[in-house]
């Protein structure tokens, strides 16, 4: 596939990266002007995505051929790795016989990537980015394990799981399950905050959220929200969670998709702010390097909203590709 024009300003500067599974491409887009910065096309339904900002590497997970969780003919077993200088296509990692990546992590020294899988009932697989090979798998006694997060020390991986009532807790160095932590509900989204001391666990069908300790492994609190809630993440000053509500009720046959919300947990006190309006079935989040800023991609309005921490408004909805679902905030490069 051939690379894209990225003019040497623009690689400058902060970017989003954004994982279209419907229309099967990637995008970079500028985070300050929010001007597209390149398309590329990849193998068909992408998912969620990591990126090695040091060598301008993204790993993209390619879950099925078609259809999405629980409703696809034939799942899929690649990792695309794409350059982000360039937004250029460089090669594919085949995981099998293990399929349906969904979820990923890179270790602290970039060198391996943690992935949930849906095969072998519910695994997490470790591949040697080097080689291009899965390494170790372990599975997590889970059906549907689907995000997930790494301590920043890279010792634990913590499994969100859709369809049990519990997280499971992996050792890495052995790639072994050493505990499960109970949830009333299955788990969705799942972010650690950047010192490690907790994590935050999003209810995937009751009102809630939780607050882990990782260290002990269990749920310290749980907060009671308006409704179920989606995707999760950490202000890089850990100051603030990050948090969606997709608004429709799962497993509806088809869900009526209403628009979702956006929400802010203070960390320090556990105090819920305001709801903020979105799109509809808003399924990622993330947040800019100074913590001011939000974006959410929302999966059914193709679009993404732009959102101040600080006046908690929605300040831009930005048209991208069909079916926007990873999206990782790139930092501004250092300046040599």
């Amino acid at each position: 596939m051939a690379a894209a024009r990225i003019e040497s300003a623009e690689r400058r500067e902060s970017r989003l990266f954004v994982v279209n599974t419907e229309a099967s491409s990637v995008e970079l887009w500028s985070a300050s002007s929010l001007k597209q910065l390149a398309s590329l096309p990849v193998k068909v339904m992408p998912h969620e995505a990591a990126v090695d900002e040091e060598s301008q590497l993204a790993y993209v997970c390619i879950s099925y051929e078609d259809g999405f969780y629980n409703h696809y003919k034939k799942a899929s077993h690649f990792l695309d790795v794409v350059s982000l200088d360039d937004l250029r296509w460089l090669r594919v990692i085949d995981i099998s016989p293990h399929w349906g990546p969904h979820g990923i992590s890179l270790s602290p020294d970039l060198g391996t990537a943690l992935v949930t899988c849906e095969s072998n009932g519910g695994e997490l697989v470790a591949v040697d980015l080097a080689a291009g090979a899965v390494v170790a798998s372990v599975p997590v006694g889970a059906h549907g394990p689907h995000w997930m997060t790494m301590l920043p020390d890279g010792a634990k991986v913590l499994t969100a799981n859709k369809e049990d009532s519990f997280v499971t807790v992996v050792d890495v160095a052995s790639m072994t399950v050493t505990n499960r932590i109970d949830t009333p509900h299955g788990t969705e989204g799942i972010s650690v905050a950047p010192d490690g001391s907790r994590v935050y666990v999003a209810s995937q069908r009751s009102p809630h959220l939780y607050v882990v300790d990782p260290a002990e492994e269990r749920v310290e609190a749980t907060l009671d929200l308006a409704e179920a809630s989606g995707a999760v993440a950490v202000t890089p000053d850990g100051r603030r969670v990050l948090f969606t509500s997709f608004n429709f009720t799962y497993w509806e046959e088809p869900p009526e998709l209403r628009p979702g919300f956006f929400q802010v947990l203070d960390a320090a006190t556990l105090e819920l702010g305001p709801r903020v309006p979105v799109g509809r079935f808003p399924l990622n989040v993330t947040a800019s390097a100074d913590s001011a800023t939000a974006y959410v991609s929302n999966y059914k309005d193709d679009s993404l909203s732009v959102i101040d921490l600080a006046a908690m408004a929605v300040t831009a909805t930005v048209p991208v590709g069909a079916g926007p679902h990873g999206l990782v905030y790139l930092e501004a490069p250092a300046a040599d």
